[in-house]
């Protein structure tokens, strides 16, 4: 436990090193939201605006596009002697990846937190259910953080991992209706769209903050929780250390 929480602090400490990986986790997410916002402003009311619906669903495309993060932190060939040290030394393996999950995880959470209190005040975006908002976000940060992890445990390098994972990350968004709606295609599109977690997180936040219905709230929780558990697994699976190194 005390070396899992070593090398998660010195990989937590690489990832506020690394400017892109700043600029993708913070910078990007304000810029989408405030471009977005404006060029659509015309397009909502008064009462509910572009920066409210843009300030909920990029935040939840953010924290679906963590994944990204937590597998170019897994297996950027700079992070491969390090890891080769830590395979040699005493401690279970497993270590390896679940460091990069949890700096991974610490990480996406501090910067979209950031990004959340700031534009959240500085557009005065309606929000309710603050605490069960946090509860979820909180969960979907870890989920597609391990799955980012579990991508590269599965294809034992960064570049299949981050091309089947773009893949994976833009389908979930597109289906969760966060780019654009997606339910008036149809009752298929519709129904195929709840295979999306993207789509199980912005179901409950919009109907938490304007009807003040919590309906999917356990559902959506539960759902994510099986998730997570389910991608541990298939790390614990499929992880090998010398993927690591070679």
């Amino acid at each position: 436990m005390q070396n899992l929480w070593i090398i998660t602090k010195e990989d937590l400490k690489n990832l506020f090193k690394n400017p892109m990986w700043m600029f993708y986790s913070t910078v990007f997410p304000i810029l989408l939201i405030i471009i977005l916002g404006f060029l659509n402003k015309d397009s909502y009311g008064s009462e509910i605006t572009s920066y409210d619906y843009y300030g909920i669903s990029l935040m939840i495309y953010a924290v679906t596009s963590s994944g990204m993060t937590s597998a170019n932190a897994f297996m950027e060939e700079r992070i491969r002697k390090a890891n080769m040290r830590i395979i040699y030394a005493p401690g279970s393996e497993s270590v390896i990846y679940l460091s990069k999950i949890i700096s991974s995880f610490l990480f996406a959470l501090i910067c979209h937190t950031f990004d959340m209190i700031l534009l959240f005040n500085l557009f005065h975006i309606h929000v309710e259910a603050v605490p069960e908002l946090i509860l979820m976000l909180i969960l979907g940060e870890f989920f597609f953080n391990a799955l980012g992890v579990m991508f590269c445990c599965i294809f034992k390098t960064e570049a299949m991992a981050n091309q089947i994972l773009s893949i994976f990350i833009n389908l979930f968004a597109i289906l969760g209706g966060l780019i654009f709606p997606v339910d008036g295609y149809g009752k298929a599109v519709r129904a195929i769209s709840y295979i999306s977690p993207s789509k199980w997180l912005a179901k409950a936040a919009f109907g938490m903050i304007y009807d003040r219905n919590y309906t999917w709230f356990i559902p959506v929780m539960a759902g994510l929780g099986i998730c997570i558990l389910t991608v541990l697994i298939i790390c614990s699976k499929t992880f090998r250390k010398e993927d690591c190194i070679c």
